[in-house]
């Protein structure tokens, strides 16, 4: 075999496409990024606009919480407390509970998961082996209600009126991670075969910008945009060191999770796309320990760069919950905000007082 000599030029030409953050294409054709390799960003977060929620005996919000938008109002589930999903405006003006937990008239047994629609709010409901979900008009009377065919535990709206579910790895409840839905609660298509039993992830896998909706789920290293027929892959990571191996789905799941606790493991728990950008949030837990690494795409050079907070270091930093008017938004608590220093905030930002409820930051990224 004959072996063609490689001339210094193309060596220096390697390493310099190498030491760039330019896309990396997959055997399949995706954008590839190594999440150890991506570059490190020392800028801190621009805030552009900070909007602090409303507080009232009646609405004081905890630490683990979804925020949905809309065009005119913002909607705010603890997903700790799990009984009431909040309502408030564009300025953070408290409207109130726009739905309630509870046995009596217009209430919910569960709350799962939920979709803010121009007609007032649709309510993913699961008990036992069963989901449906309600729909409310404005006034918050419920005006309709759709068993499924398929156990969802999260779920999102198609621009065509289909909703699309994930049942996370609830095998043998499941036995596609992903079904396309339509509006009688008949599965019309799945994707994703669950393989193996393993604890299922209680996540939010959807976000929707303008009328694209985009998926991920924990324990997969791709992300996808969904459309009314197809699951649509959109990026790769190579988690490098961090990987989840192989042989984990195979484990019990106590001995499974010890194993990756000692390892160190990392799994993809935000997505989010504008037009121009998306982000990735990377959770990389070692020993107990858990960092988030912040991975913003631009999508116009396919260049990388990452922030990595945690919860003792720019914690105001640490829940983004979604992308709105292409500023990424963070919900930080009173506390957290309150360290920020004056200089990191724009003029007239609010007075917060320690025990009030969390701010929203719009921040550019």
């Amino acid at each position: 075999m004959k072996y063609r000599p490689i001339h210094l030029s193309y060596l220096v030409v390697l390493l310099l496409l190498a030491s760039c953050q330019k896309e990396i294409k997959t055997k399949d054709g995706l954008p590839l990024m190594e999440l150890e390799g991506i570059e490190l960003l020392n800028t801190p977060y621009a805030i552009v606009k900070v909007i602090p929620l409303e507080t009232n005996q009646n609405n004081l919000l905890g630490d683990h919480l979804t925020l949905k938008f809309t065009e005119n109002a913002l909607f705010i589930f603890d997903e700790n407390a799990r009984d009431v999903i909040h309502s408030f405006d564009r300025n953070g003006n408290y409207q109130g509970r726009t739905v309630e937990t509870g046995q009596g008239p217009g209430m919910v047994a569960r709350i799962t998961d939920f979709i803010p629609t121009a007609e007032g709010m649709e309510i993913l409901s699961t008990l036992g082996d069963q989901a449906e979900v309600i729909q409310f008009d404005n006034n918050g009377e419920i005006i309709g209600q759709v068993g499924l065919e398929y156990f969802a535990t999260s779920i999102a709206k198609l621009p065509g009126g289909h909703y699309v579910a994930s049942g996370s790895y609830n095998l043998p409840l499941v036995e596609n991670r992903l079904a396309i839905i339509n509006e009688e609660g008949e599965t019309v298509m799945e994707f994703l075969a669950n393989k193996h039993e393993i604890l299922p992830a209680q996540e939010k896998n959807f976000s929707t910008i303008d009328e694209a909706v985009f998926f991920h789920e924990i324990y997969n290293t791709q992300t996808y945009q969904v459309t009314e027929d197809q699951l649509v892959p959109q990026y790769q990571f190579d988690f490098g060191k961090y990987r989840i191996p192989e042989r984990f789905f195979d484990m019990d799941w106590m001995a499974g999770f010890e194993m990756l606790n000692q390892q160190g493991f990392a799994t993809i728990s935000q997505y989010w796309e504008s037009k121009q950008k998306a982000f990735f949030g990377i959770d990389v837990q070692v020993n107990g320990e858990r960092k988030n690494h912040q991975v913003i795409l631009d999508k116009g050079n396919m260049e990388a760069g990452k922030r990595i907070t945690s919860t003792t270091d720019l914690t105001a930093f640490y829940h983004p919950v979604g992308v709105f008017d292409e500023l990424l938004v963070f919900i930080a608590q009173a506390p957290d905000y309150l360290k920020l220093e004056a200089d990191q905030l724009p003029d007239n930002s609010p007075m917060v007082q320690e025990g009030d409820n969390p701010v929203l930051l719009f921040v550019k990224f």
